[in-house]
């Protein structure tokens, strides 16, 4: 397995700039939540105004014994008009970059993170065949800004998730409903993250380059070989086609048809990991149905509550020998009641994958305060932080006070006692 020179184990937490921050009206989402599309009919300004009050989020970051700390850069701010770049805004990531330094917080630096200005929205998004150039004329713009205080990054968040949301579900900007058209922007956006990896790389060579990768365990409702099947074909899809085409240099169904690209291929330093839940299928007459299983405990979100898979997917991404670092993992709970145990659990899977082998680099809680939930709004709450909309206070909860022990102790030689 390749070994990252390392001399410590990252714990932080994730944000995503569309969320936390105020000011964003330049991209698609803006457009989005303008149009009435988020359930409860909020928006995402202000909302944390965490570009206003970093310093004091970082404070917080400190006081959680956090080391290292996962945040996005908002594309939009930086180009709002095509090939016009604010050096302001660019100004703006750097103050914070030096701001961690100062503070010895470890930056997980995020180029993408859903959104995208809207200038390229209104010239087809993702789905232009010139995306990946447009995304690597940003990339290339910023890199030399930040390369010298970042080390980590991440490229773009969640792929999979863009094509799913926003061109099968139709949930996200821009609304389609057309896997076809889904798979050309999950290619669109294989092109676009190796093509940044290699600027980054060109800039920086001791950069560390992934994605985040969102996995999810997917579970047969019967014993019906039916049931397996559609979870072998939901899991090659959903988990393992992005993840191998960036590895092989092959774009795996249904992405293409594994035609062999070498500019795709060795396209990741580590692997960064998004886990959130598992779901249970089971086939139909009509195709392939999730099965909501009953008396089992749920996420406000809906989501079953399997910290334990944690370490299954961990497992499942051992044998590409790739370091691994889990870039989110959390649980909507407003009331904390479950997430204590959640977090307990979830760090115990990391431990355990640790001592199994895999060479885990950090562990990034979702979030370090409660957001804007996309089309949620701002109803579902992640936060170790409970955040006061009105009055911008932050608040601790229980599960803040547990992840700030377990943010002392180092996974890699010694064990949670909780």
């Amino acid at each position: 397995m390749k070994q990252l020179n390392q001399k410590k184990f990252l714990w932080g937490t994730a944000t995503a700039s569309h969320q936390v921050e105020s000011g964003n009206f330049y991209n698609d989402w803006w457009l989005w939540e303008k149009e009435g599309k988020i359930k409860t009919g909020d928006s995402a300004h202000p909302s944390c105004e965490h570009n206003l009050r970093y310093k004091e989020d970082f404070y917080l970051i400190k006081f959680l014994n956090n080391n290292s700390y996962r945040f996005s850069i908002e594309w939009s701010k930086i180009e709002k008009e095509e090939g016009v770049f604010d050096e302001n805004e660019i100004e703006h990531y750097l103050n914070m970059l030096k701001e961690m330094k100062i503070r010895d917080i470890e930056p997980i630096l995020t180029l993408h993170h859903f959104t995208i200005p809207q200038w390229l929205y209104h010239k087809g998004g993702f789905e232009n065949p010139e995306f990946p150039e447009y995304f690597s004329k940003f990339v290339s713009k910023v890199v030399p800004y930040y390369k010298e205080l970042a080390n980590y990054w991440i490229t773009i968040n969640e792929p999979v998730i863009v094509a799913l949301m926003g061109y099968i579900f139709g949930d996200w900007p821009p609304g389609i409903k057309n896997r076809k058209r889904a798979f050309s922007v999950l290619k669109n956006l294989a092109f676009a993250h190796a093509q940044a990896y290699d600027i980054i790389k060109e800039k920086k060579k001791d950069s560390l380059v992934s994605i985040a990768h969102n996995l999810m365990i997917f579970k047969p409702a019967t014993w019906n070989p039916l049931d397996y099947m559609v979870c072998h074909l939901l899991d090659s899809w959903f988990n393992m086609a992005f993840l191998k085409t960036i590895i092989e240099g092959r774009i795996y169904s249904p992405i293409g048809k594994k035609e062999f690209h070498p500019e795709l291929k060795n396209k990741l330093d580590y692997i960064g990991v998004n886990y959130y839940t598992r779901s249970f299928f089971k086939f139909g007459i009509r195709g392939f149905a999730e099965y909501k299983r009953k008396n089992v405990p749920r996420s406000d979100f809906g989501f079953e509550i399997y910290p334990e898979g944690l370490y299954e997917v961990l497992m499942r991404l051992k044998p590409f020998g790739l370091p691994v670092m889990i870039t989110e993992n959390g649980m909507a709970d407003k009331k904390d009641l479950y997430r204590p145990d959640f977090l307990k659990t979830s760090l115990k899977s990391v431990s355990r994958a640790i001592k199994e082998g895999v060479d885990i680099l950090g562990y990034m809680h979702w979030s370090l305060m409660d957001n804007f939930e996309w089309v949620e709004g701002y109803s579902k709450k992640f936060g170790l932080l409970e955040t006061d909309f009105k009055t911008q206070e932050r608040k601790p909860r229980g599960s803040a006070y547990l992840y700030q022990k377990a943010s002392l102790i180092n996974p890699n030689t010694d064990s949670f006692d909780f």
